[in-house]
């Protein structure tokens, strides 16, 4: 169903019979008869337009086809089957026409249920009750059952010990012996866990994982890596544009609390208005994990994901960010040099176009994004007894916590983190709380955008 997406129900419907004549010509190939004649000789099938049939009709004339030809029911797999409602999250488009057409596709499957041997679904998104399977509602959901919860990726000991020659090849390519190899390539490319953490092993993404093991072959390729770090290939095979079409919306990733268990095994979406995270969470986005006291808490998957998901929203912005602006970004907050820190951002921000840093939002995004790039300890939206502060970075010797202001003052940002007592939840600890108020001054037609600050010291351990 990859191919299939559409922005109106005529065009779904006309993509549907698309991939629907690609298989009635595969099966003709195969030397079956599908029912209906190739248009030439290369064996291609094209459904006739007069009279039209609809996209169910044909699935049905070839399950009774096949089901003739081999006396056996066939077996039916369906390969993203939610790619036509994911191409409409976020967007402001009427979807139940859209879903009219598919319940109609897919209830066939439930009206074929005694000539199917069995049907197979897989996608990754939870739209099971979306009203798209309201008919078709014999489905059983294996997504987060322990049982399957290594079905979609390679665990630790498949690796190990089915692709160990060619592990063993890129350790002697790199110089690095098979056990700092291993932790390079777990870091990168493993962490995803399809069920509850502490009773699912966390898989490798096999995708990810075999282009990197064949780079791995080639010496002078993994050579490379030393400057432009481990390959980023998820977006090749898990494209975040609707994730980054909801951020850019005014949604924040990585909420310092993961929402109840109920809430990420949702699958009430609704089209038109989606929540951030659910989707996040079950599209691999982000993973669920659990800490040493049994508490749950969300992050990413591995560092490819938070690499790839930032810099693919930092490129909507025409601004991705190079490792030594990062770096430096990094050390002045590390070094409580806040006015390092605004130097390098305001020459950061200058490179990004003014209509896309018109509300504190926006730059709050760019600040957010910035953090999961250096891979520092943070939290957006910390909610608290006072209200939320927009942001906290935890350093071993300090806390930043954070206040944004657009067009406003630091004072007005430095008065709500002490009026709202924002961070007062690490008082009492090993680590400095600062308070940081940043205010973003709106440019004009000929001044860029610029920054203020301001900054106070509001614990400090004894």
């Amino acid at each position: 169903m990859a191919n299939t997406p559409a922005d109106a129900p005529e065009g779904l419907k006309a993509n549907l019979l698309e991939m629907l004549g690609n298989q009635y010509t595969m099966w003709h190939r195969r030397g079956i008869n599908v029912g209906l004649e190739p248009v030439n000789e290369s064996g291609v099938v094209k459904f006739p337009t007069d009279p039209a049939v609809s996209p169910a009709q044909r699935l049905e004339d070839l399950v009774v086809q096949l089901k003739t030809r081999y006396g056996a029911n066939p077996v039916v797999l369906v390969d993203e089957y939610d790619a036509p409602l994911v191409h409409l999250l976020g967007k402001d488009a009427g979807s139940e026409s859209i879903l009219d057409v598919l319940r109609n596709f897919y209830v066939k499957l439930k009206s074929l249920e005694s000539d199917l041997n069995f049907v197979f679904v897989a996608g990754i998104t939870r739209f099971a009750r979306v009203s798209l399977f309201s008919a078709f509602n014999n489905l059983r959901d294996i997504s987060w059952e322990p049982a399957y919860a290594t079905l979609c990726g390679f665990t630790e000991q498949e690796v190990r010990t089915a692709l160990h020659p060619r592990l063993a090849k890129g350790a002697a390519h790199l110089d690095l012996s098979l056990e700092m190899l291993m932790d390079k390539v777990r870091r990168h490319y493993n962490g995803y866990c399809f069920g509850f953490p502490d009773d699912s092993e966390r898989v490798y993404n096999p995708f990810t994982l075999a282009c990197c093991l064949r780079d791995l072959q080639d010496r002078s390729q993994v050579r490379r890596w030393a400057v432009t770090g481990w390959p980023n290939r998820w977006a090749a095979s898990g494209n975040p544009i609707f994730l980054i079409r909801l951020m850019k919306q005014g949604q924040y990733p990585l909420p310092a609390d993961p929402p109840p268990w109920e809430s990420l095994m949702d699958t009430t979406h609704s089209l038109d208005t989606v929540e951030f995270v659910p989707p996040m969470f079950q599209t691999g986005y982000y993973a669920l994990r659990q800490d040493t006291d049994g508490d749950l808490y969300l992050d990413y998957p591995n560092d490819e994901v938070r690499q790839t998901y930032s810099h693919a929203w930092l490129k909507t912005h025409r601004r991705p960010p190079n490792p030594r602006t990062l770096q430096t970004m990094h050390q002045a907050l590390a070094g409580e040099d806040h006015q390092g820190f605004c130097d390098v951002l305001h020459t950061f921000l200058a490179g990004i176009p003014g209509e896309k840093l018109c509300r504190e939002t926006d730059c709050h995004l760019v600040l957010h994004v910035l953090c999961q790039l250096m891979q520092v300890a943070f939290h957006s939206e910390v909610h608290q007894g006072g209200g939320r502060s927009d942001m906290e970075i935890l350093f071993p010797e300090h806390v930043c916590v954070m206040e944004f202001k657009y067009g406003e003052s630091t004072d007005s940002a430095l008065n709500q983190i002490q009026s709202h007592d924002y961070g007062r939840r690490h008082f009492g600890g090993t680590r400095k709380v600062v308070a940081l108020g940043l205010n973003f001054v709106p440019g004009t037609e000929t001044d860029p955008l610029a920054i203020e600050y301001a900054a106070c010291v509001r614990y400090q351990p004894d």
